[in-house]
Protein backbone atom coordinates (compact mmCIF):
# COMPACT_ATOMS: atom_id res chain seq x y z
CA UNK A 1 0.00 0.00 0.00
CA UNK A 2 1.40 3.38 -1.01
CA UNK A 3 1.86 5.88 1.84
CA UNK A 4 1.62 9.66 1.47
CA UNK A 5 2.57 12.16 4.17
CA UNK A 6 0.88 15.56 4.29
CA UNK A 7 0.39 18.12 7.07
CA UNK A 8 -3.39 18.37 6.50
CA UNK A 9 -5.90 16.09 4.80
CA UNK A 10 -9.13 17.84 3.77
CA UNK A 11 -12.02 15.48 3.03
CA UNK A 12 -14.69 16.94 0.76
CA UNK A 13 -14.51 19.09 -2.37
CA UNK A 14 -17.60 21.24 -1.91
CA UNK A 15 -17.60 24.95 -0.95
CA UNK A 16 -16.42 24.25 2.62
CA UNK A 17 -13.59 21.92 1.61
CA UNK A 18 -12.43 24.08 -1.30
CA UNK A 19 -12.50 27.24 0.83
CA UNK A 20 -10.47 25.46 3.52
CA UNK A 21 -7.99 24.32 0.89
CA UNK A 22 -7.67 27.82 -0.56
CA UNK A 23 -7.11 29.29 2.91
CA UNK A 24 -4.38 26.74 3.62
CA UNK A 25 -2.86 27.52 0.22
CA UNK A 26 -2.80 31.26 0.94
CA UNK A 27 -0.86 30.51 4.15
CA UNK A 28 1.52 28.26 2.25
CA UNK A 29 0.51 25.13 4.14
CA UNK A 30 0.96 21.98 2.10
CA UNK A 31 -2.07 19.69 2.17
CA UNK A 32 -4.14 17.14 0.30
CA UNK A 33 -7.83 17.48 -0.61
CA UNK A 34 -9.83 14.40 -1.57
CA UNK A 35 -13.36 14.18 -2.95
CA UNK A 36 -15.19 11.02 -3.93
CA UNK A 37 -16.87 12.84 -6.82
CA UNK A 38 -15.27 13.14 -10.29
CA UNK A 39 -15.13 16.93 -10.15
CA UNK A 40 -16.83 20.08 -8.95
CA UNK A 41 -20.62 20.36 -8.60
CA UNK A 42 -22.61 19.61 -11.74
CA UNK A 43 -25.73 21.51 -10.65
CA UNK A 44 -26.63 24.75 -8.77
CA UNK A 45 -27.39 23.21 -5.34
CA UNK A 46 -26.49 25.78 -2.64
CA UNK A 47 -26.58 29.34 -3.95
CA UNK A 48 -27.31 32.23 -1.55
CA UNK A 49 -23.96 33.51 -0.24
CA UNK A 50 -24.00 35.73 2.84
CA UNK A 51 -21.77 38.59 3.90
CA UNK A 52 -19.61 36.45 6.14
CA UNK A 53 -18.76 34.11 3.28
CA UNK A 54 -18.08 37.03 0.95
CA UNK A 55 -15.68 38.51 3.53
CA UNK A 56 -13.78 35.21 3.51
CA UNK A 57 -13.64 35.25 -0.30
CA UNK A 58 -12.44 38.85 -0.13
CA UNK A 59 -9.61 37.86 2.23
CA UNK A 60 -8.71 34.92 -0.03
CA UNK A 61 -8.54 37.13 -3.11
CA UNK A 62 -11.49 35.70 -5.08
CA UNK A 63 -14.29 38.15 -4.19
CA UNK A 64 -14.29 39.85 -7.58
CA UNK A 65 -14.28 36.57 -9.49
CA UNK A 66 -17.35 35.51 -7.50
CA UNK A 67 -19.14 38.80 -8.10
CA UNK A 68 -18.39 38.64 -11.82
CA UNK A 69 -20.65 35.60 -12.26
CA UNK A 70 -23.06 36.05 -9.33
CA UNK A 71 -26.49 37.64 -9.25
CA UNK A 72 -26.04 41.03 -7.63
CA UNK A 73 -27.66 41.68 -4.28
CA UNK A 74 -30.26 44.22 -5.42
CA UNK A 75 -31.77 41.53 -7.66
CA UNK A 76 -32.28 39.37 -4.57
CA UNK A 77 -34.47 41.99 -2.95
CA UNK A 78 -37.77 40.15 -2.55
CA UNK A 79 -39.14 36.88 -1.33
CA UNK A 80 -42.39 36.33 -3.18
CA UNK A 81 -45.28 34.05 -2.19
CA UNK A 82 -47.88 33.40 -4.88
CA UNK A 83 -50.21 30.73 -6.24
CA UNK A 84 -48.13 30.75 -9.44
CA UNK A 85 -46.14 33.10 -11.62
CA UNK A 86 -49.40 34.00 -13.36
CA UNK A 87 -51.46 33.51 -10.21
CA UNK A 88 -52.40 35.62 -7.23
CA UNK A 89 -49.52 37.16 -5.30
CA UNK A 90 -50.09 36.42 -1.62
CA UNK A 91 -47.21 38.38 -0.16
CA UNK A 92 -43.81 39.93 -0.74
CA UNK A 93 -41.01 40.50 1.77
CA UNK A 94 -37.87 42.60 1.39
CA UNK A 95 -34.88 40.39 2.09
CA UNK A 96 -31.16 40.42 2.84
CA UNK A 97 -30.85 44.10 3.60
CA UNK A 98 -32.65 45.39 0.52
CA UNK A 99 -35.54 47.02 2.39
CA UNK A 100 -35.12 50.62 3.61
CA UNK A 101 -35.29 49.60 7.27
CA UNK A 102 -32.34 47.19 7.03
CA UNK A 103 -30.13 48.42 4.19
CA UNK A 104 -27.96 50.63 6.39
CA UNK A 105 -27.39 47.76 8.86
CA UNK A 106 -25.93 45.62 6.08
CA UNK A 107 -23.88 48.48 4.63
CA UNK A 108 -22.37 49.25 8.04
CA UNK A 109 -21.71 45.61 8.89
CA UNK A 110 -19.31 44.77 6.08
CA UNK A 111 -17.35 46.19 3.14
CA UNK A 112 -18.90 43.52 0.95
CA UNK A 113 -22.45 42.32 0.39
CA UNK A 114 -24.45 39.19 -0.28
CA UNK A 115 -24.88 37.63 -3.67
CA UNK A 116 -26.46 34.63 -5.33
CA UNK A 117 -24.08 32.17 -7.00
CA UNK A 118 -24.84 28.54 -7.74
CA UNK A 119 -22.47 25.92 -6.41
CA UNK A 120 -21.62 24.83 -9.96
CA UNK A 121 -20.29 28.35 -10.64
CA UNK A 122 -18.59 28.96 -7.28
CA UNK A 123 -16.61 25.74 -6.95
CA UNK A 124 -14.58 26.12 -10.20
CA UNK A 125 -13.51 29.63 -9.09
CA UNK A 126 -12.17 28.24 -5.81
CA UNK A 127 -10.53 25.26 -7.52
CA UNK A 128 -8.78 27.46 -10.11
CA UNK A 129 -7.37 29.65 -7.32
CA UNK A 130 -6.18 26.58 -5.41
CA UNK A 131 -4.41 25.19 -8.46
CA UNK A 132 -2.86 28.58 -9.23
CA UNK A 133 -1.36 28.62 -5.73
CA UNK A 134 0.38 25.26 -6.42
CA UNK A 135 0.32 24.22 -2.75
CA UNK A 136 -2.46 21.62 -2.60
CA UNK A 137 -2.59 18.05 -3.87
CA UNK A 138 -6.21 17.93 -5.10
CA UNK A 139 -7.58 14.48 -5.88
CA UNK A 140 -11.10 13.92 -7.14
CA UNK A 141 -12.45 10.37 -7.41
CA UNK A 142 -10.74 9.64 -4.08
CA UNK A 143 -12.91 8.52 -1.16
CA UNK A 144 -12.07 8.35 2.52
CA UNK A 145 -12.72 4.82 3.76
CA UNK A 146 -11.54 4.98 7.36
CA UNK A 147 -9.13 6.75 9.68
CA UNK A 148 -7.52 6.38 13.08
CA UNK A 149 -6.11 9.02 15.37
CA UNK A 150 -3.17 8.94 17.75
CA UNK A 151 -1.11 11.46 19.70
CA UNK A 152 1.13 11.97 16.66
CA UNK A 153 -1.55 12.48 14.01
CA UNK A 154 -4.10 10.75 11.82
CA UNK A 155 -3.75 7.78 9.50
CA UNK A 156 -6.41 7.58 6.79
CA UNK A 157 -7.26 4.98 4.17
CA UNK A 158 -8.27 6.62 0.90
CA UNK A 159 -9.69 4.71 -2.08
CA UNK A 160 -8.77 5.78 -5.60
CA UNK A 161 -12.14 5.06 -7.18
CA UNK A 162 -10.72 5.08 -10.71
CA UNK A 163 -7.96 2.51 -10.16
CA UNK A 164 -9.24 0.70 -7.08
CA UNK A 165 -5.96 1.37 -5.26
CA UNK A 166 -6.08 2.10 -1.53
CA UNK A 167 -3.66 4.78 -0.31
CA UNK A 168 -2.50 5.34 3.26
CA UNK A 169 -2.40 9.05 4.07
CA UNK A 170 -0.57 10.19 7.22
CA UNK A 171 -1.40 13.72 8.37
CA UNK A 172 -1.16 15.91 11.42
CA UNK A 173 -4.74 17.10 10.93
CA UNK A 174 -7.87 15.78 9.27
CA UNK A 175 -10.58 18.25 8.21
CA UNK A 176 -14.08 16.86 7.66
CA UNK A 177 -15.88 18.91 5.00
CA UNK A 178 -17.78 16.03 3.48
CA UNK A 179 -21.37 17.08 3.92
CA UNK A 180 -24.45 15.87 5.73
CA UNK A 181 -23.54 12.17 5.51
CA UNK A 182 -19.99 12.81 6.62
CA UNK A 183 -17.63 9.85 6.86
CA UNK A 184 -15.55 11.93 9.28
CA UNK A 185 -18.52 12.62 11.56
CA UNK A 186 -19.44 8.94 11.48
CA UNK A 187 -15.87 7.84 12.19
CA UNK A 188 -15.60 10.16 15.19
CA UNK A 189 -19.05 9.05 16.39
CA UNK A 190 -20.09 12.67 16.86
CA UNK A 191 -23.68 12.91 18.10
CA UNK A 192 -26.24 14.49 15.78
CA UNK A 193 -29.61 15.82 16.90
CA UNK A 194 -32.79 15.82 14.85
CA UNK A 195 -34.67 13.55 12.46
CA UNK A 196 -33.83 12.58 8.91
CA UNK A 197 -36.21 12.10 6.01
CA UNK A 198 -38.88 14.56 7.14
CA UNK A 199 -39.60 15.62 3.57
CA UNK A 200 -38.80 14.68 0.01
CA UNK A 201 -38.19 17.06 -2.86
CA UNK A 202 -37.49 16.92 -6.57
CA UNK A 203 -35.38 19.55 -8.33
CA UNK A 204 -35.76 20.38 -12.02
CA UNK A 205 -33.07 22.59 -13.59
CA UNK A 206 -34.33 24.31 -16.72
CA UNK A 207 -34.01 27.33 -19.01
CA UNK A 208 -36.94 29.65 -19.70
CA UNK A 209 -37.20 33.40 -20.12
CA UNK A 210 -39.49 34.50 -17.28
CA UNK A 211 -38.35 38.11 -17.19
CA UNK A 212 -41.84 39.42 -18.01
CA UNK A 213 -43.15 37.73 -14.85
CA UNK A 214 -40.41 38.81 -12.44
CA UNK A 215 -38.80 42.08 -13.57
CA UNK A 216 -41.07 44.15 -11.32
CA UNK A 217 -40.38 41.94 -8.28
CA UNK A 218 -36.80 40.62 -8.67
CA UNK A 219 -35.90 37.77 -6.35
CA UNK A 220 -34.00 34.51 -6.20
CA UNK A 221 -36.81 32.68 -4.39
CA UNK A 222 -40.43 32.49 -5.54
CA UNK A 223 -42.56 30.37 -3.23
CA UNK A 224 -45.57 28.84 -4.97
CA UNK A 225 -48.41 27.70 -2.74
CA UNK A 226 -51.58 25.80 -3.52
CA UNK A 227 -54.18 26.92 -0.94
CA UNK A 228 -55.88 24.10 0.90
CA UNK A 229 -53.06 21.59 0.48
CA UNK A 230 -50.52 20.40 2.99
CA UNK A 231 -47.54 22.77 3.15
CA UNK A 232 -44.96 20.12 2.31
CA UNK A 233 -46.79 18.56 -0.60
CA UNK A 234 -48.83 21.49 -1.88
CA UNK A 235 -45.94 23.87 -2.39
CA UNK A 236 -42.84 24.42 -4.45
CA UNK A 237 -40.11 26.97 -5.02
CA UNK A 238 -38.64 28.52 -8.13
CA UNK A 239 -34.98 29.34 -7.53
CA UNK A 240 -33.35 31.79 -9.89
CA UNK A 241 -29.94 30.56 -11.04
CA UNK A 242 -29.15 33.32 -13.55
CA UNK A 243 -31.47 36.28 -14.26
CA UNK A 244 -33.95 35.63 -15.64
CA UNK A 245 -33.72 32.62 -17.88
CA UNK A 246 -32.14 29.85 -15.78
CA UNK A 247 -34.08 28.28 -12.94
CA UNK A 248 -34.48 25.37 -10.55
CA UNK A 249 -38.04 24.27 -9.83
CA UNK A 250 -38.23 22.47 -6.48
CA UNK A 251 -41.38 20.69 -5.40
CA UNK A 252 -42.22 18.52 -2.42
CA UNK A 253 -43.85 15.10 -2.69
CA UNK A 254 -45.13 12.36 -0.41
CA UNK A 255 -42.92 9.30 -0.81
CA UNK A 256 -45.80 7.14 0.41
CA UNK A 257 -47.62 8.07 -2.79
CA UNK A 258 -44.65 6.95 -4.88
CA UNK A 259 -41.78 8.80 -6.51
CA UNK A 260 -42.80 11.49 -9.04
CA UNK A 261 -39.78 10.67 -11.19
Amino acid sequence: MKTIDTPVLVVGGGPAGLTTSLALSRYGISHMLVSKYPGTANSPRAHITNQGAMEVFRDLGVEQQVLDVATRSDWMGNNVWATGFNGTEIGRLSTWGQGPERRSDYDKASPTGMCNIGQHLLEPILLDAIRDASVADVRFNHELQSFSQSETGVVSRVLDRASGEVIKVRSQYLVGADGARSQVVEGLELPLDGEMGLGHAANVWFEADLSHLVDYRPSVLYWMLTPGNDYWVGSGTFINVKPWNEWVMLFMYDLNEGSPI
